[in-house]
């Protein structure tokens, strides 16, 4: 029996299958393009590759499309009943591909990277597909738990422990720890600048300390340091616009758009989200964005039936419904509302619900019903972790139901959500002049003054 380079058993047949899947593995964590050429060369020089298929099975999945699920899926079945050499750990990585692929039950597919991990600690694979899913099913707790549950199996000798670090760093975020966060962030990428999600956390740490010079300053590097890198690097960038648009520098937050972002995209899901959720965050700052929304809604459009990752059908009926594509918008909540209904028994549909709840918001707002809209998306205000996503995603939510409110001419409940936003982000610019304008249309000339001059100060 051979291990790989963390000490986990394969079923390899030799030295070089073990090191050319060490080698794909540390590519997938660094998000590198050349993974999926390493994958299928490994394949090609070891077919029976359990744990090559495996990762090649994950990669493809992590498209978060339904057309490749099925394939997959097939896949997966097969080799369980076929690869008589694989062993339990590899059986086991099988068994949560098919899970995963056949009908989306990535909870139980958790599961079975929990078994994995509680007999092998050091298995990155099964731990980052742990982290992967828990995240875009909104299980904060879970997600620290998982890592806080293998670290003390790690050390800096162990090939992969920035990548462990880097995990750690953004459970702690979206667990409320961002001063702990920041730290063992800035440890994982002194260990390895190349991992973007280090970095991500990083960036998540500082946002949510409203540390915005700190954070303008961590992205003012080369871009071509992160080249070669698959599409998460278009997140990274919108996270790095998410300071200077915090600071009411909007000509900056267009010039990323314009040359990381948008150069960026493809039709990766979370091209999608970053675009969408930047553009409409400009939108409700006053900037006019052009005719930067029509890609995106001939995109979100082709998503109908698409129903994959919760996080992007929100973000696509967002879309349709900015654009005025009612007819569209209509279409695609149908569709989501008949795949909630064909999910099967035992699978949670609370995301689908959610994710229902906001487009029909949005398709108020589309049609200017903002009274209906504020309470449609009020009902379930903090209460959307499970849409997936992170708290600095997720705040796209509470920008477009106080702008409903304020649309709907209630301007004591606008101050409401305000006076409690500029509590948890009180070093945000396009919320102390959102303030600032409500104070002065209600009569609040003293207030407002001090809501701009608070504004005024943080821009500077």
């Amino acid at each position: 029996m051979l291990n790989d380079c963390r000490g986990c058993p394969t079923s390899a047949s030799d030295k070089a299958e073990v090191a050319a899947f060490d080698a794909a593995l540390e590519l997938y964590c660094n998000y590198q393009l050349s993974t999926g050429a390493a994958v299928k060369q490994l394949l090609a020089d070891h077919p029976t590759s359990v744990m090559g298929a495996v990762l090649r099975g994950y990669s493809v999945l992590m498209l978060e499309s339904v057309g490749v699920q099925d394939k997959v899926a097939a896949t997966a079945t097969g080799l369980l009943e076929t690869a008589d050499h694989a062993n339990n750990r590899e059986r086991l990585h099988l068994a949560a591909l098919a899970r995963w692929a056949g009908g989306g039950d990535v909870i139980a597919a958790a599961e079975m990277w929990d078994r994995i991990l509680a007999d092998h600690p050091t298995d990155l694979l099964a731990l980052k597909l742990h982290h992967y899913t828990t995240f875009w099913t909104g299980r904060a707790q879970v997600l620290r738990a998982t890592v806080e549950g293998v670290i003390d199996a790690w050390d800096p000798s162990t090939p992969g422990y920035d990548h462990v670090l880097g995990m750690n760093a953004f459970a702690l975020n979206e667990c409320g720890r961002f001063e702990d966060a920041e730290r063992v962030g800035r440890d994982a990428v002194a260990i390895n600048s190349d991992d973007l999600w280090s970095v991500h956390a990083i960036a998540h740490a500082l946002e949510m300390q409203g540390s915005l010079d700190a954070g303008i300053e961590f992205f003012d590097v080369d871009p071509d340091i992160w080249s070669g890198k698959n599409p998460f690097i278009g997140h990274i960038w919108w996270h790095s616009a998410l300071f200077p648009w915090n600071k009411g520098a909007y000509d900056a937050v267009l010039d990323i758009y314009d040359q990381r972002l948008r150069p960026a995209s493809t039709e990766f899901f979370l091209d999608l989200q970053n675009l969408s959720s930047l553009l409409i965050r400009l939108d409700l700052s006053g900037v006019d964005v052009g005719d930067r929304w029509d890609e995106l809604a001939d995109y979100a459009a082709q998503r109908i039936g698409d129903h994959v990752l919760t996080f992007t059908d929100v973000h696509a009926a967002m879309t349709l419904a900015r654009t005025g594509r009612t007819d569209e918008l209509e279409q695609f909540l149908a569709s989501l509302s008949q795949h909630r209904s064909s999910r099967p028994p035992g699978i949670s549909t609370t995301g689908i619900d959610l994710a229902l709840e906001l487009g029909r918001g949005f398709w108020h707002i589309a049609h200017q019903e903002f009274a209906a809209a504020a309470t449609t998306m009020a009902r379930v205000r903090g209460d959307l972790a499970p849409i997936g996503g992170s708290h600095a995603q997720r705040d796209i939510f509470d920008l477009i139901l106080i702008s409903a409110t304020e649309l709907a001419g209630d301007a004591a409940m606008a101050l409401h959500l305000l006076r409690a936003r500029t509590r948890r982000w009180p070093n945000s610019v396009p919320t102390w002049q959102r303030y600032s304008r409500v104070l002065g249309e209600t009569g609040h000339t003293e207030a407002a003054q001090l809501a701009a001059s608070t504004a005024l100060e943080i821009s500077r």
